[in-house]
């Protein structure tokens, strides 16, 4: 006979283990995303993966709540310095891809001292209405 505690243990089980299978599926979708990103903008991937870096609810375009999960990456645009780029997962479709500001390659490196941190650039994968975010305001 069946309890409803043991009921409860194999339905957490079943849950625990789509969510496993789910957030596996999504990070392949993030490194294809990131690559892709990184091939257009003539930049090379580094490490050859994404790292998972937050999850949040958010209420999707019919109403229903559904999950957005965002991905860090590295990048180098002259293999020198390596910059971080992200990659935002919203309810199984690619919402933003974005790169932390780089020079353009054909012009020599010059940065003012008074700048610290170079503002971010966005580049938007999938559809053109998407919140871009900040990198400044991902770190935090």
């Amino acid at each position: 006979m069946l309890s409803w505690t043991l009921l409860g243990a194999v339905i957490v089980a079943l849950l625990a283990g789509w969510f496993w299978y789910d957030s596996l599926k999504q990070r392949e979708r993030a490194n294809a995303a990131a690559q892709e990103a990184c091939e257009r903008a003539h930049l090379q991937f580094l490490d050859g993966t994404v790292a998972f870096a937050r999850i949040s609810f958010f209420r999707g375009a019919n109403g229903r709540l559904a999950l957005r999960r965002t991905y860090i990456f590295d990048y180098t645009a002259r293999s020198i310095e390596r910059l971080q780029g992200f990659v935002v997962i919203a309810d199984d479709r690619i919402e933003t891809v974005g790169f932390a500001h780089a020079p353009p390659l054909s012009e020599p490196v010059e940065r003012p001292a008074e700048i610290d941190h170079p503002p971010a650039r966005s580049l938007t994968v999938s559809r053109p209405a998407s919140n871009v975010l900040d990198l400044e305001q991902l770190r935090r």
